[in-house]
């Protein structure tokens, strides 16, 4: 079932002893952002520049839901964490804030009202952001709803309405959202009717995958929830049927993805495959995790992790 907790792998152990509500939380959280440095450096084919500038918000598996801690999982308290956050990245520029799934969770057994009521709570405190903001739809999105019901009651800014895989552009990139939330027989998840190990991107998906990486120009991102890259059950079950079509374009410089609550890293076929770290483990703001992400001109990237998440710089297409 895909409210368990225990299906990510074990995440760093965090205190257990603070219940901050929104107004306090905010003030404990703004006093002091940390983040973690490192250098990453990447080859493969150059697409057309960027224009400078493109700066972005990213968080993942705030897993927002109205009940008690689970293991390390601090439902509650992702509310306080998103507050954080959206004040946090709005401030220090990003043009859009992107979540790359699992938005909100809930308790077993729940009436599927009170599920939604923690959605439109989710979404109100997201939507602060005061920009154009964006959706990547989780396992935990759908384990007491449908696709639908998710799609209405969130905005993917210029989108239509329900679409869960879609692009759209900003200075000059690309951006595609990807939708695995189906079985390996093409059914998409609907009221925990799903395997979350079960994971796929269904052959109508690949094929506008094909097209839209065809008829572009621009550097791509893609934004994803389950990994494209390693190996294990938090990763699409056709992750390298999906990985040939990212590489064969040769226009991808990266994938964001959340889902794997610890985070990781991999390059592969020389596209960069970033893991952010999950909102939802551990209690206070300082075990929250947001990122920034710049594309400057000559398409290197710079990460810069908020709190847990992992800062890095994703060198150019072509450097060594």
């Amino acid at each position: 079932m895909s409210t368990l907790p225990g299906h990510h792998r074990p995440a760093d152990p965090v205190p257990a002893d603070w219940r901050p509500g929104r107004r306090e939380f905010l003030k404990a959280s703004l006093a002091s952002l940390a983040a973690l440095t490192a250098g990453v450096r990447r080859s493969g084919a150059a697409p057309v520049p960027a224009a400078a500038g493109l700066r972005f918000g990213l968080v993942t598996d705030v897993h927002y839901a109205d009940t008690d801690p689970r293991g390390v999982n601090f439902y509650r308290e992702s509310l306080g964490k998103l507050a954080e956050a959206v004040e946090r990245l709005r401030a220090d520029g990003a043009v859009f804030l992107a979540e790359l799934g699992d938005f909100k969770d809930m308790q077993p057994g729940e009436p599927e009202a009170r599920t939604l009521d923690d959605l439109v709570a989710v979404e109100r405190e997201f939507q602060r952001f005061g920009g154009p903001t964006y959706h990547v739809l989780g396992n935990h999105d759908v384990d007491n709803l449908s696709k639908e019901q998710v799609l209405a009651h969130v905005t993917n800014s210029g989108i239509e309405a329900g679409r869960a895989a879609y692009a759209f552009t900003r200075s000059g990139v690309r951006f595609i959202v990807l939708d695995a939330d189906f079985t390996r027989d093409g059914h998409p998840y609907d009221h925990d009717h799903f395997d979350w190990r079960d994971a796929n991107v269904p052959p109508p998906e690949l094929a506008w995958l094909r097209a839209e990486l065809a008829a572009e120009t621009s550097p791509v991102i893609v934004l994803a929830h389950q990994r494209l890259d390693g190996e294990g059950d938090l990763e699409v079950a056709n992750r390298a049927e999906v990985r040939a079509i990212l590489e064969q374009s040769r226009r991808v410089l990266a994938v964001f993805q959340g889902h794997d609550h610890p985070g990781a890293y991999n390059r592969i076929g020389g596209i960069h495959y970033y893991t952010l770290r999950a909102m939802v483990v551990g209690s206070g703001p300082a075990q929250s995790s947001y990122a920034a992400v710049e594309v400057h001109p000559d398409l290197s990237l710079t990460i810069t992790g908020y709190r847990r998440a992992v800062s890095m710089e994703l060198a150019r297409p072509g450097a060594g």
